[in-house]
């Protein structure tokens, strides 16, 4: 049966994937600073507090990595997709429910893991990370469609992709999500993302794993 009006927008990091994907790779290819040894963990702190943007809170952990192509594939191969992920999409793309993942990390490591896992013809929009003399440069191709706060504005894309009558689905995991959730009428949240629910009285659907949300998707009129 085809629901015309459900549409699905999902985070990446620590939703799609059991783990945070970006987190992982700052933590073990930033440069060690002698004079700021802790600056992956310090520029989290920024951006969590509001004190940056996503975009500064990357551009400058990105100047701070080296790494080889091969050394990061060799590390994305650790991670692994949450537990229903591959059923949940699959059932999206056979009843005709869109199904988009909405990311303010790089879409160098989204594309490498859903290839992996056959999952490529699931579309997404991130920022962009590519590889050049040692390190990995990043680019924002959606910057300045939102409030400022992330490079890639999750609640613009959702606003320019649905319309009147769609009653949109949204799952997520941490703070990246607090903007999106105010255009949606269902959230899936959990770790930081529920916290922030929980605080500010937005309801909310826990889930453990996308199974719940599979679930959810089988019984919703």
């Amino acid at each position: 049966m085809a629901h015309s009006k459900l549409k699905l927008f999902v985070d990446f990091d620590g939703t799609v994937t059991e783990k945070d994907v970006g987190d992982g790779i700052f933590s073990n290819f930033m440069r060690k600073n002698p004079a700021d040894e802790h600056l992956h963990e310090r520029l989290i702190e920024e951006w969590k507090a509001g004190r940056i943007s996503s975009q500064e809170c990357l551009t400058e952990e990105c100047a701070n990595m080296i790494v080889t192509e091969e050394e990061f594939q060799v590390e994305l191969d650790a991670y692994t997709l949450t537990p229903g992920f591959p059923e949940t999409a699959e059932y999206c793309v056979a009843n005709k429910i869109p199904i988009m993942i909405l990311s303010d990390g790089l879409d160098y490591y989204i594309e490498y893991l859903l290839g992996k896992y056959g999952l490529g013809h699931i579309p997404f929009l991130s920022n962009h990370m590519y590889f050049e003399n040692g390190g990995v440069e990043i680019e924002f191709p959606h910057i300045g469609k939102g409030c400022g706060r992330c490079g890639n504005c999750k609640r613009s894309h959702i606003k320019a992709l649905t319309g009147d009558g769609d009653r949109i689905i949204y799952a997520g995991d941490g703070y990246s999500d607090r903007f999106a959730i105010k255009d949606s009428d269902i959230v899936f949240a959990r770790s930081d993302l529920a916290e922030y629910c929980s605080e500010n009285d937005h309801e909310f659907l826990p889930y453990k794993d996308f199974y719940s949300i599979l679930t959810y998707l089988e019984n919703v009129e």
